[in-house]
């Protein structure tokens, strides 16, 4: 049965013949594509370059990806249902096929989003350690779908009236309008982005670093800027699904609610990839011929090149937490860096500098004590 009657006739200006759905499907499968190639490089890096164990951010991310591809799937099928054409021509059955699949998009976008959130906190963890403000973004991101999740799961009863509305008017009764809970919903993760964007400010600002450095770490984390891009066009689009042509607009809705999660995983990602970019910047600039002979100061198990005067200087207090450290290290550097008494703002020392360090990749002790080792 056509919409015709209940939405009346179409307007003189729209092509009935119009449909969207493949420019739509091209754009969802393509920018999963990039988010399934980064998470293969992530865990590449994680477990070759910087030859780590899989910590619970990477599962997390790879949780969020089996998410995102039900996701997906969820935007594509859309289109066998009406999405991306006009309400004029799409008929009541399947209508109710495409609310139903609306219904479980939107319970896979609130579970995708939180994963990634959470994620990236503790991929901040690995560098700074757990700070406070750390932990109130993951209590949010759990609150987030926590609440969402009960909050939508009861907005009608009985729940299958989200779809059968259309079918069977009296079957059921809705327990609030939908359309304030959808804007809020969106403002709200618009608000998680922005909060754990900023999250990493005020730690790398506190390094003893020169403040070219800090703006080139703050760079790549700043990079998740995209995320709250793709939140804002997708609430955006979110405040068109109460016109007539609710099919046609939905289509965009479903896109930015696939590609926002998508963003999402590549800006994850983007930092623990950047010693493997490094380790290819390496091997390409350094070209085919003779290899340099051995340093007796390098070591041989990690790669790593130190300053001849700082071998027998410093040594770690905790060498415990050493060993913790070096299990979730970012790269193969085996210099460290701890945030968890960060002081006064300085400059690194010649002899630090002399390292030649990755700064993304490391974590620094500030406290270490003079001790001879004699084996």
């Amino acid at each position: 049965m056509s919409l015709s009657s209940l939405v009346g006739e179409p307007p003189s200006n729209i092509d009935l013949s119009a449909n969207s759905t493949a420019r739509n499907d091209a754009v969802v499968v393509s920018m999963y594509a990039l988010a399934f190639i980064t998470i293969c490089f992530r865990l590449y890096s994680r477990t070759k370059v910087q030859q780590a164990r899989i910590a619970l951010d990477d599962w997390l991310i790879v949780a969020a990806l089996v998410s995102g591809t039900a996701n997906m799937a969820c935007a594509i099928a859309g289109g066998y249902y009406g999405l991306g054409r006009h309400v004029w021509v799409v008929n009541l059955n399947e209508i109710i096929h495409m609310v139903r699949i609306l219904f479980a998009n939107f319970l896979l976008y609130i579970l995708t989003v939180p994963l990634i959130k959470i994620s990236i906190i503790l991929s901040y963890r690995r560098l700074f350690g757990m700070q406070w403000t750390m932990w109130a973004c993951i209590i949010l991101s759990l609150a987030y779908w926590v609440g969402c999740t009960a909050a939508f799961l009861s907005a009608c009863q009985p729940i299958s009236y989200y779809w059968s509305e259309y079918e069977d008017p009296w079957g059921g009764y809705k327990r609030y309008n939908l359309y304030p809970f959808y804007i809020g919903h969106a403002v709200a993760n618009l608000a998680g982005d922005v909060l754990i964007l900023l999250v990493p400010i005020p730690l790398v600002w506190r390094l003893q670093l020169r403040v070219a450095q800090k703006i080139q770490i703050l760079s790549i984390f700043l990079l998740g800027g995209f995320v709250c891009v793709a939140s804002a066009i997708r609430i955006y689009y979110f405040t068109f699904i109460t016109d007539v042509d609710v099919t046609w607009n939905l289509g965009n809705v479903f896109i930015w609610s696939s590609i926002e999660p998508s963003i999402g995983i590549v800006c994850a990602c983007l930092p623990v990839l950047q010693p493997l970019f490094r380790t290819i910047i390496n091997r390409a600039g350094a070209g085919p011929g003779p290899k340099p002979p051995p340093n007796p100061k390098t070591n041989a198990s990690k790669g790593v090149r130190f300053a001849p005067d700082l071998m027998s200087k410093f040594h770690p207090v905790d060498e415990s937490r050493q060993r913790r450290d070096s299990e979730a290290i970012l790269t193969t550097t085996s210099v460290h860096v701890e945030l968890d008494s960060m002081g006064k703002e300085g400059r690194l020392s010649d002899e630090e500098e002399c390292l030649g360090y990755d700064l993304m990749s490391i974590k620094v002790h500030k406290d270490f004590q003079m001790r001879e080792e004699h084996r």
